[in-house]
Formats: structure tokens, sequence, C-alpha cells
């Protein structure tokens, strides 16, 4: 994730790419990396998922 942070629960981010990269995040987290790929595909939104 891009200038953003993750601690237990809670998510932060800075900045509207960062939101975006925020938000694939979550949904790889709560729904699983395959999604999160196909939806940053369909945003046509390159994205490489953070440990």
């Amino acid at each position: 994730m891009c200038a953003g942070w993750t601690r237990g629960a809670r998510v932060t981010s800075a900045g509207i790419s960062a939101g975006i990269d925020m938000c694939l995040h979550l949904v790889a987290r709560l729904a699983g990396l395959t999604l999160a790929e196909r939806t940053a595909r369909q945003m046509d939104t390159p994205w490489t998922p953070q440990p």
C-alpha cells in the first residue's frame, strides 16, 4: 500500500491515489487477492500488493 499504514483493524492512507491502493488492500484483506487484482484490472489501475 502506498502512503498508508495498517495496524490491527485500522487502515489509513493519505491522498487520492493512496486511497485507491488502500481500498484495493481492503478488498484483498476481506475478499481475497484474486478479487483485488481483478478489481484493479477493471479500474485500469496499476497495483502491487504490499505484504
